[in-house]
């Protein structure tokens, strides 16, 4: 049985989700924010009536319900197992709290697992555990982490419960690293890498692509920083922009877009910026220089102009669409006058056509998703 980790794509990369009854390793480099991503997980998990327990070394529970709360993420259920609180000289307020300041290491890493322990054993009915920097304890030996590790799976499989471990990577021996990874069911990695003059966030499974994303006040969206909306002239261009965008801007003159149009998205796991292109040849020069650094292109044509589908061709081409992801939009299809969706397909000669109507919002999210499940191909 899998659970769902409220990240569409994750779940996608994951076959449904991780294993109920399972320990998986978050595994994060140091410039990713790995809490609040595994807090967008068991904030899912709540909203789906699970009960959660958040083992905390590092932050307090005051300042996770914080972090929580400003993303409007739910925290109800949840119950932690504090051990910072008497650290940083503050009384705890959770039953599950280590009660002293300990200064020695392997002291602390074994009271926090007995109390992790019991919290387990306790509480009925918790489905999800959130065991937070297990890098607070890397100076015990990674070994004896991994042996803790391997031991407490026994108690997940009686307890049905699943267990996400984090842990950021400071440089640690590589077979540190391995030793604590084949500890646990799953490893997803957190990593950031520079692409396209940008810092990017993205997780991994495996050998499969890289999925990137961004963490905003709408939870853990996939992220790509720019789409290419382009296509002949009067073919709905702007529309489209507008009828997917949450803001959307246009640059017109005498009812005609002249410069661009630019849209941001952020909806159903989706962070992206958009730009549309105006669609007369003698602009075609700024078509050059909207298309660099583009990840994805959305040709957009009007079902009923098939006289402009060769136009559409030589932009799409200009755009260098052939190179990189791209999805044709075949807008107006609500008007009666339209070319049938199977005729567009055979006279254009392109594959992934999606007939719209950008007007009525008929068919643009369907074909956003086709564009980004190619750029994020994971299978």
């Amino acid at each position: 049985m899998k659970i769902s980790t409220g990240i569409e794509k994750l779940d996608e990369v994951l076959d449904g989700g991780v294993k109920s009854n399972s320990s998986v390793l978050l595994l994060a480099d140091s410039l990713v924010d790995k809490s609040s991503f595994v807090q967008h997980i068991l904030s899912a998990r709540i909203l789906d009536n699970d009960k959660g327990i958040y083992i905390t070394t590092s932050k307090t529970p005051t300042n996770i319900i914080k972090n929580m709360y400003e993303y409007g993420w739910e925290y109800k259920h949840l119950v932690f197992v504090d051990c910072i609180s008497s650290t940083l000289k503050e009384k705890p307020k959770s039953k599950y709290a280590l009660k002293r300041k300990i200064t020695k290491l392997p002291e602390a890493f074994e009271e926090t697992l007995k109390l992790f322990k019991q919290a387990l054993k306790d509480l009925k009915g918790f489905k999800i555990v959130i065991f937070d920097s297990l890098e607070t304890f890397m100076g015990v030996g990674a070994e004896n982490i991994a042996e803790e590790m391997k031991e407490l799976k026994h108690l997940f499989d009686d307890t049905k419960t699943t267990c996400i471990f984090l842990l950021t990577d400071w440089g640690y021996e590589k077979q540190e690293i391995k030793k604590i990874c084949n500890a646990v069911d799953t490893v997803v990695n957190l990593g950031t890498v520079e692409k396209k003059l940008l810092w990017m966030n993205y997780f991994q499974f495996d050998e499969l692509p890289r999925i990137f994303f961004q963490i905003t006040q709408t939870g853990v969206g996939l992220y790509v920083p720019k789409i290419l909306i382009t296509g002949p002239f009067h073919s709905g261009k702007s529309s489209t922009v507008h009828a997917l965008s949450e803001k959307a801007v246009s640059v017109d003159r005498l009812g005609t877009t002249i410069a661009l149009d630019h849209g941001y998205i952020e909806k159903k796991g989706i962070v992206c910026d958009i730009f549309g292109t105006p669609g007369q040849e003698r602009f075609d020069w700024i078509l050059k220089i909207l298309s660099r650094d583009t990840w994805g292109v959305i040709l957009v044509v009007d079902s009923t102009r098939p006289e402009t589908f060769k136009r559409a061709k030589e932009m799409l081409k200009e755009v260098k669409g052939y190179e990189i992801p791209f999805v044709i939009f075949a807008n107006k299809q609500d008007l009666g006058n339209a070319i049938k969706l199977e005729e567009i397909k055979k006279r254009l000669g392109l594959p992934d056509v999606v007939g719209t109507s950008a007007t009525k919002n008929e068919g643009l999210e369907e074909g956003l998703k086709l564009l980004f499940d190619k750029i994020f191909k994971v299978k």
